[in-house]
């Protein structure tokens, strides 16, 4: 069934209707079913259906359109000159795209009935059994069905109409909204013959059952569905006002007029090829083809440009189509559409390129101004100034004492000569200027410039030629260092025809006073900061590190262009491992290349790995960016290191990567292993069932499992980060990202190695042992040190066995105790950094409530882990845990069997036991929100199972990332030098 108002074969809906269509059929009615017999009886026949009609023919359609205006407003009038089903006259005010529907459609022919179905047989009487009064009789026969009624044909559409439509020549454009639908009815479908009855079924007897009786016949008439209608046809009639004196009255046509846009041209206002802010744009030669049965209306037919966000049009401007365009005939409109390009909000730092459509429409006058549907030009165009500064280096971060060049390319992207000295005499000049507010800076000086600025004007420039200028910029021996100065290149184009000018590029070129950098061999974190490194983060590093009383480093990957050592080429990062690095995370410029970096960008994936391998954790300081994340998964799951060595099994794997020294400190290439299974199964099984082995057997470790690239049979084990080894990130507080708390502390603290951040604690007096109370002042205080260093012990040790433990199968057993030493790595470091003397109180205090918390770790629950505990890791584990203890403290203290009882006690009080997390939120004040959401210790910490895909993938990454950082490198020492001299010195300082 069609929807209200809907045209069959378009998108739709019509507005107005004159129908002359002829009426549908009516369905032929079903047959009854016959009735069944009673016992023994026959069914009674169904009965047949009736038959359908046949849907009418539509009858002659003539119409005759003019058009009234009422209130400004043209309302088409439809005057019907034959009868019609709808009233002989008909009004309408079309909006939009409505649509006026003349409809002498043939009416549908009805569906055919369905015959009844025939009733079944009556079952037949039973007969007597015999007995010794009487015989016994046969059972009596099955009545027969009723035969089935018959169906009937479906009835033939009715056939559509003639439709002629008169208009007179001025009243042409009406056609526009005007369809017609002359379609053949469609013929109705063919019933069904009604089916037999079943015969009845016998009766039973004493001699016997009786027969079945007969089946009842189906309907057998010939049914066939009803014949499509003719379609009619359509015809317009045009009274010709401009050849009546000729004698030709009255033309005829069987379709109307079609515009169709073939193409057309645009262009720029000074005709140099670029579509520039300000200037207009045209749109000419328009060239359209009348693809239709009759020429296109007798009056022009205005086409309008669009306006945009960057079009400015004109109103009133339009040009014409012209009248009477014969039917298949192509012109070209004389006229041509202008807009002007709007500037863009403010002068843009990269060159000004904006991708944009322009567009135009023609609409009817005399219609509402009714746009044709179907006509429009669109077309991409790109806007630009026909000047701009294309490329610029200089170093972000200089040190004092420093002579720097600041390069530029101008290019002339137009057609035709650009400057004073130019046809166009457009005039074209740059100025260099600093700090923006124009005052002297006693830190810089600007040469061939005054007060810190310089203008240049650039007489001639040639059409696609290329200009570069320096300019060179002296740093003082005394200026202030992690100072920022910002310098502006403001280009300028004088307007066609003009004397004002317009500002088409403002570049930014951001300089950091540095720091150089002085390598101290006892230094116990490298601190990495970059261009963007304020003043106030540096002291409040400073305040930080002084708190701790330790010696650091700070490299400046802006100045030295990365990590690389300008005295002999080597990587600085190798004089640090095992040591603390702490990167300031923002992102910042790298020497002008494309987008963003930040300091691990500068870091090959491979020194990564070889960093946290070599007991490095790495911390970084600033928000959480999704480029720290991925660089974080690419030295977790390394795509790098030697061939895979094969085994037969994934046992002989295990004892593989054993035998290559998979636990020992300080590996730099992944250990990879491969097997091909002698079993059936698919890869995903089988790479399941070893990354359970490998669970089960290196708890500690990750490792990445993959197929074979040329053989994906073949089982791949590449070790990847252990989890013990801690990638964290840190951001600041909401309310300043400057300001580091003493949620950074704990941070800083925990990336130092646990053996070293002892030593500091030991080294500090008595007093600083005192346990923080809640409520006290939370700023980074001496006072707060030694509970951030023994609050990060807990926490780390707590984590090492959460992560040993962690989906532990079952049964299991420590194999060995150096399996163990091997695993708690954490653990063993912290009991090795304590020295061998007798513990004084203060230390005893200290010792016990870190063991408690590591004795709590281990503590038994649940059914299995206390009553059967043989097999379970953590049983196990708590036993190794509570002998480690115990040989610590009996070796320095004479009561240590009495102090093991006492952590037994404390570690199982689980009323008066404060978990870690709250620990950390009451003596450093951190809020607990913070804790679990800016300080992110260690990412990605599965292993991995990856299909063939997967690995091509990471791969791909890994590959790209490496390409991405030679490009870098590249241009970093391009700058560092050409562009600035000296190049940037390190000093170091001499061993103790």
């Amino acid at each position: 069934m069609e929807r209200q108002n809907y045209y069959p074969g378009t998108d739709s809906l019509y507005h107005g209707l004159v129908d002359a269509s002829g009426i549908d059929g009516s369905h032929g009615s079903n047959g009854m079913a016959g009735m069944p017999g009673g016992s023994g009886a026959p069914g009674s026949p169904g009965t047949n259906a009736t038959q359908s009609t046949h849907g009418g023919n539509a009858r002659e359609m003539r119409v005759k359109l003019s058009r009234r205006m009422y209130h400004d407003a043209a309302r088409i009038e439809a005057h019907c000159l034959t009868p019609s089903n709808t009233p002989s006259k008909q009004e309408w005010l079309l909006q939009g795209q409505d649509m006026i529907l003349l409809r002498a459609k043939g009416g549908d022919g009805g569906h055919g009935g369905h015959g009844g179905n025939g009733g079944d047989g009556g079952r037949g009487m039973d007969g007597v059994s015999s007995n010794e009064y009487q015989s016994g009789t046969r059972g009596g026969s099955g009545g027969a069905g009723g035969n089935g009624g018959n169906g009937t044909s479906g009835g033939n559409g009715g056939s559509g109409a003639y439709v002629e439509i008169e208009v007179e020549e001025d009243d042409m454009d009406l056609l526009i909204p005007i369809h017609w639908d002359v379609r053949g009815g469609i013929g109705g479908n063919a019933g069904t013959n009604g089916v037999g009855g079943r015969g009845g079924r016998p009766g039973h007897g004493g001699k016997g059952s009786g027969s079945h009786g007969i089946g009842g016949a189906d309907g057998n008439a010939i049914l066939t569905a009803g014949r499509y209608g003719q379609p009619g046809n359509a015809r317009i009639q045009v009274h010709m006002k401009s050849t009546r004196e000729l004698g030709a009255r009255h033309n005829f046509y069987t379709s109307r007029y079609f515009f169709t846009l073939v193409d057309f041209d645009i262009v720029d206002e000074n005709e140099d090829g670029i579509f520039e802010p300000g200037e207009h744009i045209y749109v000419q030669n328009i060239r359209i083809q009348n693809t239709g049965g009759m020429p296109t209306p007798s009056q022009p037919i205005p086409m309008h440009l669009v306006a945009s966000a960057w079009f400015e049009v004109y109103e009133g401007e339009a040009a014409f189509i012209p009248p009477g365009i014969p039917e298949g005939a192509t012109v070209t409109v004389k006229d041509r559409l202008r807009a002007r390009i709007k500037y863009p909000p403010e002068p843009w730092g990269k060159p000004f390129r904006e991708k944009t459509q322009i567009e135009f429409y023609a609409a009817l006058p005399n219609l509402n101004g009714r746009i044709i549907r179907d006509f429009s030009g669109k077309r991409d165009v790109v806007l630009s100034y026909p000047i701009s500064v294309e490329t610029i280096r200089w170093a972000n971060s200089v040190l004092p004492n420093t002579k720097m060049s600041m390069v530029w390319v101008i290019t002339n992207k137009s057609t035709r000569a650009l400057g004073r000295s130019s046809e166009q005499a457009r005039n074209v000049e740059y100025i260099f200027r600093g700090n923006r507010d124009l005052t002297a800076d006693t830190d810089l000086t600007v040469t061939d410039g005054t007060n810190l600025e310089r203008m240049v004007e650039i007489d001639y420039l040639a059409p696609g030629d290329t200009r570069t200028y320096t300019q060179e910029v002296v740093v003082h021996s005394s200026a202030e260092t992690y100072k920022h100065h910002n310098f502006d290149l403001v280009l300028y184009l004088g307007r066609p025809r003009s004397t004002q000018r317009d500002v088409v590029q403002v570049g930014n070129l951001k300089v950091q006073i540095a720091s150089p950098f002085v390598y101290q061999p006892t230094a116990t974190f490298l601190l990495v900061v970059n261009c963007e490194t304020t003043k106030q983060q540096i002291v409040s590093q400073h305040q930080l590190f002084a708190s701790l009383n330790v010696i650091y480093d700070t490299w400046n990957v802006s100045l030295y262009g990365g990590y690389t050592r300008p005295t002999d080429g080597a990587n600085i990062l190798n004089n640090y491992f095992g040591k603390g690095l702490v990167l300031l995370g923002e992102d910042f410029d790298f020497f002008q290349q494309d987008g963003t970096r930040n300091a691990a960008d500068m870091i090959p994936p491979e020194l990564g790995f070889t960093l946290a391998n070599h007991g490095t954790n790495i911390l970084f300081i600033g928000k959480p960016l999704q480029s720290i994340d991925a660089w974080a998964k690419a030295v977790t799951f390394p795509q790098f290191g030697a061939d895979p060595v094969p085994f037969k099994n994934k046992k002989e794997i295990v004892v593989g990567l054993r035998a290559a020294g998979l636990h020992n400190p300080g590996i730099s290439v992944p250990i990879s292993a491969s097997r091909v299974s002698r079993t059936k199964g698919t890869f995903e099984k089988r790479a399941t069932k070893t990354s359970k082995l490998l669970k089960t057997k290196f708890p500690l470790e990750r490792f990445q499992i993959y197929p074979g690239l040329q053989d994906p049979n073949i089982v791949i084990v590449r070790q990847s980060l252990p989890v013990a080894n801690r990638l964290m990130i840190c951001s600041g507080p909401a309310q300043s990202v400057n300001t580091l708390d003493s949620l950074h502390l704990i941070a800083v603290v925990s990336s130092l190695p646990i053996a070293m951040r002892m030593q500091i604690l030991f080294a500090m007096t008595a007093p600083g042992l005192v346990v923080m109370k809640a409520g006290e002042t939370s700023s980074v205080t001496d006072l707060l040190v030694p509970q951030a260093i023994k609050l990060s012990a807990i926490h780390e040790l707590e984590l090492e066995i959460a992560r040993y433990l962690h989906e532990a199968p079952w049964p299991h057993r420590i194999e060995t105790a150096n399996t163990a030493n091997v695993h708690l790595k954490s653990f063993h470091e912290f009991i090795g950094a304590w020295p061998w003397e007798p513990l004084d109180q203060d230390r005893t205090n200290l010792i016990m409530e870190i063991f408690a918390h590591v004795l709590r770790a281990v503590k038994l629950s649940g059914f299995g882990e206390i009553v059967i505990r043989f097999g379970f890791r953590k049983t196990n584990m708590r036993n190794y845990i509570v002998t480690k203890l115990k040989d610590f403290l009996t070796a320095r203290t004479p009561n240590g069997l009495e102090l093991v009882k006492q952590l037994t006690v404390q570690a199982g009080d689980g009323k008066r036991f404060v978990k870690t997390a709250d620990k950390i939120t009451s003596a450093l004040q951190v809020p607990a929100a913070d804790l679990a959401t800016r300080w992110v210790d260690s990412f990605h910490e599965e292993s991995k199972v990856l299909n063939i895909e997967e690995s091509a993938t990471c791969q791909a990454h890994y590959i790209s990332r490496v390409n991405r950082l030679n490009a870098d490198n590249a241009a970093g020492q391009y700058v560092l030098r050409e562009l600035v001299s000296p190049y940037p010195e390190i000093i170091v300082t001499p061993s103790s």
